[in-house]
């Protein structure tokens, strides 16, 4: 029996669907400052506030939610996101993009895109010192964890890093996705505009890249490159941990170009 708690599928209008873009990326690598200028555009939408829609089904979000062999109900997923533009269309006519970028979809990117009519991608990552240190900022409570749990903390994120890249990697090259680097956003937000030529007309032209976004509990402001700021977070040992780790995967970090700090 269908268990429409964590699988809901409400109903919605067949036939009215958006172009979705599908942005593959990590988590804490900058991809809710990029969909923050996107969603300035009056075409677009989030299907939730940080453009992560697996929040929206219950099923989708659960801890298992990386696993590559997680079963899942795509009749569902298809029909929560839909009735959710559906119903964000009758306050705003002229939308037609969705934005969607949660993380866990790179394990199961081709199937939940063949979901949908029309649809395109994009890969985003960051420099892996950096998301660690905001993974580590950001995930735990830091005043309640020792020297070693810091550093197990750090080393997981770090094999995450290469673990998630590598998916990305492999994605990219598979479905020849274009791809962006957080640091070359951050430099100029307009420099990401060669890499949506596959979304519908005109709608790069609707994209405010100087508006003042909010992400996380940041307040409004311009797009900034926080890695230096995050990196100044960690010690000397901790840094060497993660280069520790890095260089087992330095033909991966070059592919995003990034090399290992020395």
């Amino acid at each position: 029996m269908q268990d429409t708690q964590k699988w809901p599928i409400p109903e919605y209008e067949e036939g009215d669907e958006p172009h979705f873009l599908f942005i593959i990326t990590l988590p804490y690598s900058g991809s809710t400052a990029l969909v923050k200028i996107l969603d300035t555009s009056y075409r677009a939408m989030l299907l939730k506030g940080r453009g992560e829609g697996q929040w929206l089904i219950p099923g989708l979000c659960e801890k298992d939610r990386w696993d590559s062999k997680k079963e899942i109900n795509y009749p569902s997923v298809k029909a929560v996101w839909l009735k959710q533009f559906q119903k964000s269309k009758e306050l705003t006519k002229n939308v037609d993009i969705v934005l969607e970028k949660s993380p866990p979809n790179m394990m199961r990117i081709k199937e939940l895109a063949s979901q949908f009519k029309s649809y395109s991608f994009l890969a985003n990552n960051r420099d892996p010192y950096a998301c660690c240190a905001s993974r580590l900022y950001r995930k735990y409570s830091l005043s309640n964890m020792n020297e070693d749990e810091r550093f197990l903390a750090l080393h997981k994120s770090a094999e995450q890093w290469l673990e998630r890249s590598q998916k990305v990697q492999d994605l990219v090259k598979e479905l020849n996705i274009p791809m962006i680097a957080y640091e070359e956003f951050c430099q100029d937000p307009s420099s990401i505009l060669p890499k949506l030529n596959s979304l519908p007309e005109g709608f790069i032209n609707t994209i405010n890249f100087d508006a003042e976004v909010q992400v996380k509990n940041y307040p409004p402001q311009k797009i900034i490159n926080q890695n230096a700021r995050q990196i100044a977070n960690l010690n000397d040992e901790e840094l060497e941990l993660l280069t520790e780790v890095f260089s087992e995967k330095k033909e991966l970090l070059a592919f995003f170009g990034y090399r290992i700090r020395v």
